[in-house]
C-alpha cells in the first residue's frame, strides 16, 4: 500500500450511502477477488486504513468500486471511491478497433496483468440490441484464406474440453493478436467478410470460455462482449445468440440472476430460425435461469423445446454446430435441481456421465463433481465418494479453475465426515495432491 494525504471522505460517503460497515466492504472485496482468481483476506482494519488515506494496490481500487456498484445499483468508478485506477478504459471507436486493442494488450506479457485483474462488471451485463439479420445465403465453400481459422476453432474448442481452460490460453491470445485481427480490416466480399467475422467471433468466444474457466471473469466478460459485437457486425444472429447464451451462463454462475435471465431471453430471440442444435443450446440455458427464478412452468416448457430441438439436430463437423446430449442432460439436471426434484436431477446427471465423450475430460470431471454433491445431499455418502473418486481421476489431469473450485467444494462438503473411511481417504488424497 502507498500513503495518501488526508482522509478518504469519498469512500466514507460511499459506505454511508450503501449502508455498509467496514467489515461488509472488506467481505465484498474478498468475494470479488475470487472472481479474478485471487485470494484476498481483507478485514475491517484494512478498510479503516483506506478511510484514513492509505491507497491499496491494484486490483483493490477496481474491486472496491465494483462492490459498491453492485450494492448501489449504479456504476461507481475507483475515482468516485477516492482511489486511483491503474488502467483507464477508453471506449473504442468500433468493434474491430476495440477488439484489436484488447488482443494486442492481452498478447503482450508486459501489459496483460491489469487486464486479468479487471472485475466482472454487473453494470455491463446488459442486453445488446438485436442486430439486423444478414440476407440469407446459399451454402458455399469456405472463403479463401480461412482454412487456418477453421482449424484453430476446432483445435482450441477441443483443447478446453480435453485439458481445461488454462491450457493454451496465451497461445490463443497471441494467435488472435498476430494472425486474426490484422485480417479484419482487409477488404473482402460480403460473404467472405461475414465468414471471417464469425470465425473471429468464435475464437473470441473460446478465449472468453478459457478465461471464465480460469476464474478470470472480468477479462472473460470483455471477450464475450467483442464476440457478440463481431457476430452482430455481419448480421449473424445465430452466432450472436450463442454468445449471449454463454454470457447468461456466466452471470448465472456468479449469482446475478436478473441479467442472466435477460441475456438468455435475448439469446432466444436471436436464435429464432437458427439450426436445431443452436436452439437446443439456447433453450437449455433459458430453462435453467427460469427455473432458478421460480418460473417452473416456463422452465419446463423451455426444457421441452430444448429436447425437441436436440432430437431434430443432425451431425455437424464444427464444434459450434453441435450440442452434445451429455451437455443437455447436465442442464436438465440443473433445471430439475432448481425446481426441487433431486431424484430427477440425479437421473439426468447419470445420463450426462454416461454420454460424455472420452475426450471431454473437463465435462466428465464437472459432471462427477456435481453428482457427488447431489448424492451427498440425499444422504448417500458412499455413492458420493465414488462419484468424487471419478472426479479426482479426471481433475488431476486438467488445468481448469472450475475443476479446482469443484475440488474445494468437495473438501468443504466432506469435512463433517472426515472421520468416515472413504471420506477420510478422499480428503487425505487431496491434501497429498496439493
Amino acid at each position: 500500500m502507498t500513503n495518501r494525504r488526508g482522509p478518504n471522505n469519498r469512500l466514507r460517503a460511499m459506505l454511508s450511502e450503501a449502508d455498509w460497515t467496514q467489515e461488509a466492504l472488506a467481505r465484498a472485496v474478498n468475494t470479488l477477488g475470487g472472481e479474478i482468481g485471487t485470494v484476498l483476506r481483507y478485514d475491517r482494519t484494512s478498510v479503516a486504513h483506506w478511510l484514513a488515506g492509505t491507497q491499496p494496490r491494484p486490483p483493490v481500487p477496481q474491486l472496491a468500486a465494483e462492490a459498491l456498484s453492485r450494492r448501489l445499483g449504479r456504476a461507481v468508478s475507483p475515482a468516485a471511491v477516492g482511489f486511483a485506477a491503474d488502467v483507464q478504459e477508453a471506449p473504442p471507436l468500433d468493434s474491430v478497433t476495440g477488439f484489436t486493442a484488447l488482443c494486442r494488450s492481452d498478447g503482450d506479457a508486459s501489459r496483460r496483468r491489469p487486464l486479468h485483474q479487471r472485475p466482472y462488471r454487473v453494470a455491463e451485463a446488459v442486453v445488446p440490441a438485436l442486430p439486423p439479420a444478414a440476407p440469407p445465403e446459399s451454402p458455399a465453400p469456405r472463403a479463401e484464406g480461412t482454412a487456418g481459422l477453421h482449424d484453430a476453432v476446432d483445435f482450441f474448442a477441443a483443447s478446453i474440453d480435453t485439458h481445461g481452460g488454462r491450457h493454451a490460453r496465451s497461445a490463443l491470445a497471441a494467435y488472435l493478436a498476430d494472425d486474426v485481427t490484422p485480417l479484419l480490416g482487409q477488404r473482402r466480399s460480403r460473404r467472405a467478410r461475414r465468414e471471417l467475422f464469425v470465425l473471429a467471433s468464435r475464437l473470441a468466444f473460446l478465449l472468453a470460455r478459457m478465461y471464465e474457466d480460469g476464474q478470470l471473469h472480468g477479462i472473460a466478460q470483455r471477450y464475450y462482449g467483442f464476440a457478440h459485437q463481431l457476430a452482430g457486425e455481419v448480421g449473424d444472429r445465430t452466432a450472436w445468440s450463442v454468445v449471449l447464451r454463454a454470457m447468461s451462463g456466466q452471470a448465472q454462475r456468479l449469482g446475478h440472476l436478473a441479467p442472466a435471465i435477460q441475456l438468455a431471453e435475448a439469446a432466444q430471440e436471436g436464435a429464432r430460425g437458427a439450426p436445431p442444435a443452436h436452439q437446443a443450446y439456447v433453450q437449455a440455458q433459458l430453462a435453467v435461469v427460469w427455473g432458478l427464478g421460480g418460473d417452473a412452468r416456463g422452465a419446463l416448457a423451455a426444457l421441452g423445446r430444448a429436447e425437441r430441438a436436440a432430437d431434430r439436430a443432425t451431425a455437424a463437423a464444427s464444434p459450434f454446430d453441435v450440442y452434445p446430449a451429455a451437455a443437455l442432460h447436465f442442464q436438465t439436471s440443473a433445471v430439475l435441481e432448481a425446481l426441487g426434484d433431486l431424484p430427477g436431477a440425479l437421473g439426468a446427471l447419470r445420463r450426462a456421465a454416461g454420454e460424455r465423450s472420452a475426450d471431454d475430460l473437463r465435462g466428465r470431471a464437472l459432471t462427477q463433481a456435481r453428482f457427488g454433491q447431489l448424492l451427498l445431499r440425499t444422504g448417500r455418502l458412499d455413492e458420493a465418494c465414488a462419484a468424487w473418486e471419478c472426479f479426482l481421476h479426471a481433475q488431476e489431469r486438467l488445468r481448469s479453475g472450475e475443476a479446482e473450485r469443484a475440488l474445494r467444494e468437495m473438501r468443504q462438503a466432506l469435512r463433517p465426515y472426515r472421520n468416515r473411511g472413504r471420506a477420510a481417504e478422499l480428503l487425505a488424497r487431496t491434501v497429498q495432491g496439493r
